[in-house]
């Protein structure tokens, strides 16, 4: 009798310790958070989707943390996010208060180029992801109706940032795989100034998130000025319903492989996340507001509203395991894709 009255007691002051311990991580998260400015940086510069969606999420993800901290974005330029996140796995500091949100080509970029991505997604941690985009090359007020007609018979000239950039690698990887000619004028500073440059005649389009062209130009999207001749990613039936896919153009297994590790950047999405070393109890409470901000219906009106994109939420233990799968690449593909690429 004794010593069941012994055991029962050491059960229930063990699961009273368990809860008071929890209950005091819970509070130590939110006290610290409590009164703090949690800053994201986002590697772009003003204007496009990055940015954009950057601070609807900062906006929207307040109320949201425990200890209602102020959230700011900065923008952190540079070699398609890589300045900036180097700058987050080398330098900043590991509490919890300073956040990456990157473009897509994150992972893609630490593959190709190693000695310039000085970071490791395997190491990063993930909050999440709340946006994936279908990429497509778009033309404004061209002869072609399809690429169908461009790649019996056409030209163009396209622009784009650098040759890491979403804007270079869907163009160039399609150049390649169906023998287009495509001459790539590079060096634009992003999507709006490639598009100013195809106001002035400078190009014909560019390739890019169609979330873009609702922000930048909507009613190029609205009275049919753009063609979308190709595209990765999901299928956009509202915005570039007949545009094909361009694993569906090519026929090799080495072929759609490539357009495989292209699109890595579409299944990441557009992520947050925190430097290695944050304290796991703080990572838990940004990963439970994020969570729970992919929910909020007034943020999705927002993201609707702004750029013509739905939710498509991303946990962080998913980012983390595609991460894994994306970073083991087969390298003769890497190779592959670096020699098109010219990287």
């Amino acid at each position: 009798m004794f010593r069941k009255n012994y055991l029962s007691y050491f059960f229930y002051l063990s699961i009273f310790f368990i809860i008071g311990c929890t209950d005091s991580e819970k509070n130590q998260s939110e006290s610290f958070f409590q009164g703090k400015t949690i800053t994201i940086l986002v590697g772009s510069g003003p204007g496009g989707v990055t940015d954009t969606s950057a601070r609807i999420i900062g906006r929207y993800l307040e109320k949201y943390i425990d200890g209602s901290p102020t959230i700011i974005v900065k923008n952190m330029p540079g070699g398609g996010s890589v300045t900036m996140s180097n700058h987050i796995f080398r330098s900043a500091p590991k509490d919890g208060l300073v956040l990456g949100y990157s473009l897509p080509a994150v992972l893609s970029v630490q593959l190709m180029e190693p000695n310039r991505a000085k970071y490791d997604g395997n190491q990063l941690n993930w909050i999440g992801s709340i946006i994936k985009s279908t990429n497509a090359i778009s033309i404004k007020d061209s002869e072609y109706n399809n690429i169908e007609q461009l790649m019996r018979n056409g030209s163009l000239t396209i622009g784009a940032t650098g040759r890491a950039s979403p804007t270079y690698q869907l163009t160039a990887m399609s150049k390649a795989l169906l023998g287009l000619d495509i001459n790539i004028i590079t060096g634009y500073e992003g999507s709006s100034d490639i598009t100013l440059a195809m106001d002035r005649g400078e190009v014909d389009g560019q390739g890019t998130a169609m979330d873009y062209w609702s922000i930048a130009r909507p009613e190029w999207l609205d009275n049919g000025t753009l063609t979308h001749l190709v595209h990765i990613g999901p299928r956009d039936n509202i915005r570039s319903p007949d545009s094909p896919h361009l694993k569906d153009l090519v026929s090799s297994t080495r072929d759609k492989q490539l357009v495989d590790f292209l699109e890595i950047g579409i299944n990441l999405g557009w992520p947050l996340f925190a430097p290695p070393g944050v304290p796991e109890d703080r990572l838990v409470v940004i990963r439970n507001a994020f969570a729970n901000l992919s929910e909020d219906q007034e943020m999705q009106q927002a993201i609707f509203s702004t750029m013509g994109a739905k939710i498509n939420y991303t946990s962080a233990s998913e980012l983390t395991e595609y991460t894994k799968i994306a970073l083991n690449t087969e390298q003769s593909i890497i190779n592959e894709a670096k020699n098109i690429l010219g990287l």
